[in-house]
């Protein structure tokens, strides 16, 4: 299948599934914040090493990204071809959404995780596609007492344009990221689970300052999707439960420091900084 016709596919299913909701509810209290500083070592060819520090101005009822309070992120990733790369992540958020779990007698959540990308181009336009699977260790569920570790597969498509002026370039660029939990054995009194559990859409317009210092900020709007047990009042109605899709706005700046003696070389292809 021709790479457009794939993401558009793709990207039509997963909106589907979205509008298929029955309720959709808007945190109050405005958007999160969520600005991040990026460390990046531009190592041969487009292969790269990445440590990041990123910190939420509001907190947020449902986490959709696995973001809250702050989150440290190192990660690696090697290109094999200009067109495909893999590597690895590992997040540390030190506070959970609902409290603290514990590893290493640390609190809080780690989460290693591997990654596969794609990068294509349909005349001017560059079309990414990421596949993405974590195991969150010291996790828990929203709404559940214990924490107990859970694995999560995440799917992301993006489409950008480069702007070149002068010496600075800009790179609008839009993305959707969807993530469901893996469910390889489910207890049949359990609630049957939505096909997606959380969803990010992104519209950014990156400033690339030069070869070793980008700006990017952006704006998502990010769903968690529930399915929870249905109550209702003594007409028959249904007034809260079931199918709900719980929305928060975000606001974010990315800040990236390039080092390193292959930053400024002129075949690099830096990636967005939402990498």
């Amino acid at each position: 299948m021709h790479p457009k016709s794939c993401f558009l596919l793709v990207a039509g299913l997963l909106v589907s599934m979205g509008a298929a909701a029955q309720q959709r509810e808007t945190f109050p209290g405005g958007a999160a914040l969520l600005p991040e500083a990026q460390l990046e070592i531009a190592l041969s060819g487009n292969d790269y090493l990445l440590t990041s520090f990123s910190l939420v101005g509001a907190t947020r009822r449902y986490s959709t990204l696995g973001v809250e309070f702050g989150q440290f992120r190192v990660g690696y990733e090697h290109f094999w071809t200009d067109h495909w790369s893999g590597g690895a992540t590992v997040r540390y958020v030190p506070q959970g959404n609902q409290g603290n779990g514990e590893l290493l007698g640390l609190p809080g959540i780690v989460t290693p995780g591997v990654l596969v990308r794609h990068l294509g181009k349909v005349g001017p336009i560059s079309l990414g596609q990421r596949l993405g699977l974590e195991y969150a260790l010291g996790n828990n569920l929203v709404g559940e007492s214990q924490f107990y570790n859970r694995a999560l597969v995440r799917l992301r498509l993006d489409a950008e344009h480069v702007f070149a002026l002068n010496k600075i370039a800009l790179r609008p660029r839009l993305a959707y990221e969807a993530a469901a939990y893996l469910r390889l054995q489910r207890n049949e009194e359990q609630l049957k689970e939505r096909v997606i559990d959380f969803g990010s859409l992104r519209a950014e317009v990156g400033g690339r300052l030069s070869p070793y210092f980008d700006v990017t900020p952006w704006v998502a709007y990010q769903t968690a999707y529930r399915n929870s047990l249905p109550f209702f009042d003594a007409q028959g109605n249904q007034v809260s439960g079931g199918k709900v899709n719980y929305v928060t706005p975000a606001v974010g700046l990315d800040l990236r420091l390039t080092v390193g003696a292959n930053a400024a070389a002129a075949e690099r292809q830096a990636l967005p900084t939402q990498h």
